[in-house]
């Protein structure tokens, strides 16, 4: 009876998944345009978001109007060609071995691949912010292959600046100043859908009536890297569930912190 239930609850899941995918079904795959992974505050707190400067292009037509998005929605498409990973030391924070294959969105505009920044110009230094320190803290898989996930800048000379990478533990973490922002490479080292946690923390001086402090967000940013077709259609999404079956998948955001 037991067993019973449970395959009744997994059946209504399944359902109420099938009908959110039939509406949804790479609608909300973002591959074209210019966005930013920005931070905001409001009432009190900072606020990671996507932010379309531009409209938005989706996988499978259709646009989205520029304006700001929640993190994990929509996705963050990596389309192919990937490139192989090159020979020499300085790359190893991308994968393991010379040649495998990094799906990336460039740091330069590429009118066949989303146009991503890493924004802090909604923190103004006029409200008495200072800097901002990004942390990548973790990818997990949704689906796909494993994968580690880098973020980098190339100098003149094509010399990589890492500015952070799961490869590499010491490399998790860097500063910039309010009031801009840059654009970088981020690249992955497998073809499927991951969650990337970002985290943002941004030091007031409490010059204008915010109160000092160090104010910190994190939020999970999702990617799907390669040909999409690991997003499953409707029809596939038995075969997920089943595989999944008994499986919690945690889809968290952080509390919001102010440290005085």
């Amino acid at each position: 009876m037991a067993g019973l239930r449970q395959f009744g609850l997994a059946f209504l899941l399944l359902a109420a998944w099938s009908t959110w995918t039939t509406n949804r079904a790479f609608a909300d795959v973002y591959v074209l345009g210019h966005a930013d992974i920005g931070v905001g505050f409001g009432a009190g707190k900072l606020h990671l978001h996507l932010h379309a400067e531009d409209e938005l292009g989706l996988y499978g037509g259709g646009t989205l109007p520029a304006g700001e998005y929640e993190p994990g929605t929509p996705i963050i498409g990596v389309p192919g060609p990937f490139i192989n990973r090159p020979a020499d030391n300085q790359w190893n924070f991308l994968s393991a071995n010379a040649g495998d294959p990094v799906w990336f969105l460039p740091q330069a505009s590429d009118p066949n691949k989303p146009f991503l920044g890493i924004s802090s110009s909604e923190l103004k230094g006029a409200d008495g912010w200072t800097t901002v320190t990004w942390s990548l803290v973790s990818i997990s898989t949704v689906m796909g292959a494993s994968a580690d996930v880098s973020i980098w800048q190339s100098g003149a000379f094509g010399a990589p600046s890492v500015l952070a990478s799961t490869r590499d533990p010491a490399a998790d973490a860097w500063t910039r100043n309010v009031g801009g922002h840059d654009h970088q490479n981020i690249g992955f080292n497998g073809e499927g859908i991951y969650d990337v946690v970002l985290r943002a923390s941004a030091v007031n001086n409490g010059s204008a009536g915010i109160a000092a402090g160090t104010y910190i967000d994190q939020a999970a940013f999702r990617f799907a890297t390669g040909s999409f077709t690991a997003i499953p259609e409707p029809s596939s999404l038995l075969l997920v569930c089943a595989a999944a079956a008994g499986v919690a998948r945690r889809r968290w955001r952080a509390a919001k912190k102010v440290v005085g």
